[in-house]
């Protein structure tokens, strides 16, 4: 549950381990990696807790960017069946953005 201290949110530290994927994809130039990172998070639900860019570049008028994504239940393991259905569904959105999963 999480407890509120002077405007300051804390959270209990689950006690599952957590689960860490990667994506990159090309998007058109001009597109900012926060729009992306935006589509990530509005796609992955409540499981993704962190999503960091560690890589961006600009080739042929397309950018590439790349991210770790993080995901971690509080109440059990994640299986690697639950996080690979929410790439998908990520990917999907990518996709319909006509941007490229590479």
């Amino acid at each position: 549950m999480p407890l509120v201290a002077e405007g300051v949110q804390y959270q209990t530290l689950s006690i599952y381990p957590f689960v860490l994927r990667d994506i990159a994809l090309w998007v058109s130039e001009g597109t900012v990696a926060d729009e992306v990172r935006a589509l990530i998070i509005e796609q992955s639900g409540e499981t993704l807790i962190r999503v960091d860019q560690f890589d961006e570049f600009t080739k042929d008028g397309r950018t590439s960017y790349a991210f770790h994504l993080v995901f971690q239940s509080a109440e059990k393991n994640l299986s690697d069946t639950e996080v690979n259905v929410i790439m998908d569904v990520v990917q999907s959105a990518i996709k319909g953005r006509s941007w490229e999963v590479r």
